[in-house]
This record gives structure tokens, C-alpha cells and sequence, in this order.
């Protein structure tokens, strides 16, 4: 390892004088010391005087000749090496140094000044510089731009007439001089240093003027016209009353933008290509299809055609034109940029583009909702019909399809057609998609696999299966009466997931018709289903599990010995599980694998059970409401409801669980819409909302579960929004499990078989849409 060491060597000798010896080489002896004095020469020439330079130069000089006592030695490998750093000589030869030195030099001479130590001190003055005591004042700017320089030293010396001066005692001696060069190396020399202060000031904005585009003839245009004469007035026109300047950010000229920026540019290349007769062929069919006075035989026509062609009519070409799907494509974006204007808010909320942030000061929970659109029946006959099935597309929430049709027999007049709309939340005006059929629709079912097919199915027991990405097209599939013969409505439509299929087979889907028959429909490489018989149902034989009821007299038989079925509704978890909703007030548990019978039966309702619907966050606990004016929420394991919930005399048509809040049920009767909160009670709903005055018939959440459709018998359908809830529990599963608990607290038997079962919810405490 290498080390460093600084040695000064003294050899003082027999003379009357004293020499610095340094590295066995002489320094010559200093002639003159220095006294600071603080008086001007006198004009009699007496004691001579330097400047405050001349005098700096010297104490440079004396630093130098101090520093070269010293060395710096390094051991390397076991030898010392002289690393001491060699003193730097910077040659002045420019013209402006030879200039200023000719300068410096008159006024030498002027007052008389033999020192000639010029090249010293501006080599001292480049390097150390001070505004102290000098009597001159250093910008920034100068500091930055000219320390170190030539110009900054023609400034220094053009103010040394303002400077101080340094004495000079001519008693001085040699041996004096030698005696204090021996003390010097001692003492610690201070050189003059710059001193810069820097404060921090406010921001002055003197003037400030926005760059901005604006469309000619408009109202911001004229503004942006009026403002740049104006400048123009002030700067380069007859009112410039201030010095104007040209920077980097400004421009100099106005920058105009037309119109066709806006448009992509369009590239044109020239292509060759065939034509064979049979495309010729083709075309000229075409246009005879377009042409209603075509007549004849079709190669008189087309000769005629070739001969002289023949152009259509403004009304045919008008009639032409609107029957071309891009006409109609052209429509609908047309028509959704319009309805945007309108229901942009709406449609903000919607997509829960705006939620309550959490961090709001005040909020009050009153569960409220929002009408965000109230869709009207689009009716062309003027027919009233109910809405009887919705259903929104699992690829894209915006798409809701609606059903119209029959939902029940108590309307003065029902209606004879059934009709399907295809309605977007872009444009709630106008539907999409539109289909008539010749009887009523009952229900209908997006597919989740397949999110273009919809199933329909109709009063007098037709499905059929659409591609609605399609406009004006038949049906992919239609049920024929040979595989299906049942002529009762189809009640339910649910899609279920093949377990093994190929990328061509498309996902089977099961149709409930209201004789109690199920029937698994195939689509197949042809125009028709391919039906299956599935499961017929038969009724109640004997004491179901669930609520305790009345056994009928053995000798007493039904009319219809077949029970009528309501609803279809599937598992969360297990594909192949569906259940079965029953105008008896039960629930028959059934599967795909087993064809002919159910796996078992439950007791729900004394009355009419209409809709079933499973937790989010929980496979084993669900709701179901009846006729009988009961909500009930039902365990799987325990035969007992853990929480009956009612607030009016009066059937519930549909309730449902909360996706976005564990706790809380929703549920739809004819006269009004109920939200219960079963963390705060189970005796009456947080809130009531009356609707219509048209009877209500179902209601469907969103996808993201922040909004509802509900519809009525009127065929209106209200989207509308939660508002003002409480803020949804960060530990959902517990939150519910909680309220559970609370609610069975009174029933010991009830605690007991609930904790027995243990864990309840989905693994890791997620969350399950259910289907």
C-alpha cells in the first residue's frame, strides 16, 4: 500500500542573509515588504505606494514561493516518488491581453510605478476575485459569464482609481525579507474570495398570453381573431406603447387550422381484377331484386338493361337505400351520438364511471334509487304487451334484451304477438335489434359462452336461437315438433356448459315448459334443434323436507297430475345442477346426468314459489320468494329457513341478493320496490319505493350490479341506480356471516346446525355472480 508525506527542508548559511533551500535549489530573496496603509500618495513623492492589484499580485507571488517549500513524497513498492503536483503557467497571448497590458502599463508610467509584475497579478485576479473592499459591484450575469476571463479583468481595471493602496517602506531590507520568508510557511495566508448571496424572491408574472386553436366563424374563433389584432395593435401597430421582444416560447406569426386535418388521408392504388359471367350474372340479378317494375324474362331484361339501362326513381333508390344494413348501421351510430347528448350523465352512472368517493365528508343512507332511463315498448300495431323476461349480455353490459309478451292473465285484453327488442344503453330511444313473432314471447337467454346467440322461447312452446350480432337475419335454429312437441309456454331458458366439446359444437341450454317438462335443445349443423327430453315432473308424494305440511286425503286426486313450473334457476358451483321452481311452493334439486328423476325436494312456500337466487358470497345460501307474501333465506344441510322476511299482504314477484353489498335483499312486488339491509333489520325494509302505476312483473341487476331493470306490466322498463348507499363492508363474507348469526340468535337449534356446518362462503372469502 502506497503512502504520502509533505517534508520542507531548511539550509541556512554563513552569510548576513538567510536561504530557502528547498530540494537542494535556491529561491531568490524577496527586495520588498509590504505595509497596508490606508492613505494616497502624497504629491511630493515621498514614501511610494501600490495598488490594491500590485499588492495582490506580491501576496500571490509570496503563496507560491511558500508553496514551493513544500513536497509530497509516496511510498510505492517500497521507494519514495515525488508526486509533487508542477505549478501551472498560463500564457497570455491574445489581443485583448496585450491590449489591457499596454494600458496597464500607461498609467504606470503615468503615476510613475516601476513594478512590473503584471503577468502575476492578472493571473492572481483571474483566479481570486473579491467585491469587497474594491469598490465595484458584480451581477450575477457577470459572475456567470465572465469569471475567470479577460473581460471581467479590463472591468477590474478600469476600476483600480477607486481601490485602496498599499504602502511600500523603502527601509526594508534583504535580511529582513529572508528572516520572514524563513516564518512564513508558518502562518496562514487568506486570499481574497467572491462572495455571492442568493435569496429566493416571489414570482413577478409581468405578462402571460395563452397559445390557443379555435374553428374560423365561430364564436371562439372571432374571439382568437379580435385578440391577435389587438396584440398586433399594441405591438407592431400604431398603439405599441412598450419594447417588445422576441422569445423562445412565442411565435411569430398566427397559426391557422383548417378543416382537413381532421380527416384521414386517403390512399388511392390501382388494382386489377376478373370479372367472370358469373359474378356479371349475379350483379345484374341483384339489381332486378332492387328494380319492383322488373317484369319479363330475365334475358330480355338484362338485354334491355345492357341496351339501355334503366335508373331507378328517388322514392325506389330512398326505399332501396334504408333496406341496406349499412344504411342501418350508419343509423344506429347516428342516432347513439345524438341520444348521448341527452343521457350522457345517465350513462356516466351507468358504467359507475363516478363513484361516491370515500373520503366524503357527509352522507346520508337512505338506499335511494336514480332513474337513470325508462325505456318505452317499441310497438309499431299499437299492442300492448307486458314485459315478461330480460336479460343482459355477458360480453357487453351496455346490451339488455327484453321480452314482450304475456307475464300474467289478469290484463283486460292480452296480446296476440310477442315481440323481442335488443336495447343498448348508448341509445335508449331506439332499439337495435327488433323481432315479431306470431305469438307472445315468454322468456329469453343470453348465452354466457357463446355472447352473440340468444334463445327465445315462445307462448305456444317454440324455441328458437338468434345471433344478434347480425341485423336481418333468420334464426340460427328453430325447434321442430317432432323432437319437442309440447305446445305449453316456455317459462325458463337456461344455457349450461358442455364438459367436453369441440371448438365447432356451440353449448347445449335447457327450456322449462309450464307442464313441468324440461327439454335439452343441441345446436346442430342444420335449420332445426336437436331436443332431448330431460325431466317430467310429477307432483308431490308424501311429506317433503322444508316447511311442515297438510297431507291430502288419499282418495282425493288432482286434476292435473303434473305440476305447473315457474322457474329455472342453476348452481353457482356445480355445472351440471339445476333446481326446478314449482307452483306447489317446492324446489326439486335435479342434474344433467340423471335424466327422469330429481335428486331431492324442498319445502319453500305454502304457496307459489317465483324466484330463487344464491349469495355472491356463499354457494350454500340463497333466498326464495312466493305467493304466500314470504321472503326466506334457506342453508343447504338445514331444513328450516334461517330468516323470514315480510312487509306488505301481497306475493313477491322477485327478489334477489345485492352484488355489490352482502347483506342486503332486494325484492319486486306489484305496487313497489323494497330494499332490506339485514345488518340493521329483518322486521321491515330500510326503504320503499313506490312505483307505476301498471303492475310490476320482474327485475334483473346489471352486470356490475350497481343498477336494476325493473318492468311492468305496461311494457315499460326503468333503469335505475342505487344512490346514497352505506359503503360496502371491506370483509364481505364476514360482514354476512355476522348478520346471520344475529338474526338466528333467538333460535338455539338454528345456532347450533349453522356453526355446525362451519365455513360457509367460496374459497379465500371471494365472490361468485351467481348464473
Amino acid at each position: 500500500m502506497a503512502s504520502s508525506k509533505i517534508t520542507t527542508f531548511f539550509k541556512p548559511s554563513g552569510d548576513d542573509k538567510n536561504e530557502a533551500v528547498v530540494n537542494d535549489e535556491k529561491l531568490l530573496p524577496m527586495k520588498k515588504k509590504m505595509v497596508m496603509m490606508g492613505k494616497r500618495p502624497s504629491q511630493d513623492g515621498g514614501t511610494p505606494r501600490l495598488s490594491y492589484y500590485d499588492y495582490v499580485d506580491m501576496e500571490v507571488q509570496k503563496a507560491l514561493e511558500i508553496r514551493d517549500y513544500l513536497k509530497i513524497e509516496e511510498t510505492f513498492e517500497g521507494q519514495l516518488v515525488d508526486v509533487t503536483p508542477k505549478p501551472i503557467d498560463a500564457e497570455f497571448d491574445t489581443e485583448d491581453y496585450r491590449r489591457l497590458k499596454e494600458k496597464v502599463q500607461s498609467i504606470q508610467k503615468r503615476r510613475g510605478d516601476s513594478s512590473g509584475a503584471f503577468k502575476g497579478a492578472t493571473s492572481s485576479l483571474l483566479r481570486v476575485k473579491s467585491s469587497r473592499g474594491v469598490g465595484f459591484h458584480l451581477s450575477m450575469e457577470d459572475i456567470v459569464a465572465g469569471i475567470g476571463s479577460e473581460r471581467m479583468l479590463t472591468d477590474l481595471r478600469t476600476s483600480s482609481n477607486l481601490s485602496p493602496y498599499i504602502e511600500v517602506s523603502s527601509s526594508s531590507s534583504s535580511s529582513s525579507l529572508e528572516e520572514e520568508a524563513k516564518e512564513e510557511p508558518k502562518s496562514k495566508h487568506k486570499l481574497p474570495f467572491i462572495r455571492i448571496v442568493l435569496r429566493k424572491t416571489e414570482l413577478i408574472l409581468l405578462y402571460e398570453q395563452q397559445s390557443m386553436t379555435a374553428i374560423k366563424n365561430t364564436e371562439d374563433g372571432n374571439y382568437a381573431e379580435q385578440d391577435n389584432k389587438q396584440y398586433d395593435y399594441l405591438t407592431i401597430g400604431k398603439g405599441k406603447v412598450r419594447r417588445r421582444s422576441d422569445a423562445e416560447t412565442q411565435t411569430e406569426e398566427t397559426l391557422f387550422k383548417s378543416r382537413k386535418v381532421n380527416t384521414i388521408r386517403k390512399h388511392t392504388t390501382n388494382t386489377g381484377s376478373y370479372v367472370s359471367y358469373f359474378e356479371m350474372f349475379d350483379t345484374y340479378r341483384k339489381l332486378e331484386e332492387l328494380d319492383p317494375v322488373a317484369e319479363g324474362n330475365h334475358k330480355d331484361q338484362a338485354e334491355k338493361e345492357i341496351n339501355s339501362p334503366q335508373k331507378l326513381s328517388l322514392e325506389q333508390q330512398y326505399a332501396a337505400i334504408v333496406k341496406l344494413p349499412s344504411f342501418h348501421w350508419a343509423s344506429t351510430v347516428m342516432k347513439r351520438l345524438l341520444a348521448g347528448n341527452n343521457f350522457e350523465k345517465s350513462q356516466r352512472r351507468f358504467r359507475n364511471m363516478d363513484p361516491t368517493p370515500l373520503t366524503v365528508s357527509k352522507i346520508d343512507y337512505k338506499y335511494s334509487l336514480k332513474n337513470l332511463f325508462t325505456i318505452q315498448p317499441y310497438a309499431p300495431d299499437n299492442e300492448r304487451r307486458a314485459v315478461s323476461d330480460m336479460s343482459f349480455c355477458y360480453a357487453n353490459s351496455d346490451i339488455l334484451a327484453v321480452a314482450y309478451g304475456i307475464y300474467s292473465y289478469q290484463a283486460a285484453k292480452l296480446p296476440k304477438t310477442g315481440e323481442v327488442c335488443i336495447w343498448s344503453i348508448k341509445n335508449p330511444c331506439d332499439p337495435e335489434r327488433y323481432y315479431f313473432y306470431n305469438y307472445p314471447v315468454v322468456s329469453l337467454e343470453f348465452s354466457p359462452y357463446k355472447t352473440n346467440l340468444l334463445a327465445i322461447g315462445l307462448f305456444d312452446g317454440t324455441v328458437e336461437v338468434r345471433d344478434i350480432s347480425k341485423y336481418n337475419e333468420p334464426p340460427v335454429a328453430i325447434s321442430q315438433r317432432s323432437t319437442s312437441p309440447g305446445v305449453d309456454p316456455v317459462l325458463a331458458i337456461k344455457w349450461i356448459k358442455q364438459v367436453a366439446n369441440s371448438d365447432d359444437d356451440i353449448d347445449p341450454f335447457l327450456s322449462l315448459s309450464q307442464d313441468g317438462s324440461v327439454t335439452r335443445f343441441h345446436i346442430i349443423r342444420g335449420p332445426y334443434l336437436l331436443g332431448n327430453k330431460q325431466m317430467s315432473l310429477e307432483r308431490i308424494e308424501g311429506k317433503p323436507e322444508g316447511l311442515p305440511v297438510t297431507l291430502v286425503n288419499v282418495t282425493t286426486q288432482e286434476a292435473n297430475p303434473r305440476p305447473q313450473c315457474l322457474n329455472l334457476t342453476k348452481h353457482p358451483l356445480h355445472l351440471d345442477i339445476y333446481y326446478i321452481l314449482t307452483d306447489e311452493g317446492c324446489l326439486h334439486k335435479c342434474s344433467t346426468n340423471y335424466q327422469h328423476h330429481y335428486l331431492e325436494v324442498l319445502k319453500t312456500h305454502k304457496g307459489a314459489v317465483n324466484c330463487m337466487d344464491f349469495s355472491p358470497w356463499s354457494p350454500k345460501l340463497f333466498l326464495t320468494c312466493g305467493n304466500d307474501w314470504l321472503i326466506r333465506i334457506w342453508m343447504e344441510g338445514i331444513f328450516k329457513p334461517l330468516i323470514t322476511l315480510q312487509n306488505m299482504y301481497g306475493p313477491y314477484q322477485w327478489a334477489g341478493w345485492s352484488r355489490s353489498h352482502s347483506t342486503i335483499v332486494v325484492a319486486l312486488n306489484r305496487k313497489q320496490f323494497e330494499i332490506w339491509d339485514l345488518r340493521r333489520s329483518t322486521l321491515k325494509p330500510v326503504a320503499v319505493h313506490p312505483m307505476e302505476s301498471s303492475y310490476n312483473t320482474l327485475a334483473l341487476f346489471s352486470r356490475d350490479g350497481n343498477s336494476i331493470a325493473i318492468g311492468n306490466e305496461r311494457g315499460k322498463v326503468f333503469i335505475e341506480a342505487f344512490e346514497e348507499m352505506p359503503f360496502a363492508p371491506h370483509y364481505q363474507y364476514d360482514a354476512l356471516e355476522k348478520a346471520i348469526l344475529n338474526a338466528v340468535n333467538n333460535f338455539p337449534e338454528l345456532v347450533i346446525e349453522l356453526k355446525s356446518l362451519g365455513y360457509f362462503g367460496y374459497p379465500n372469502k371471494g365472490m361468485v355472480i351467481p348464473p
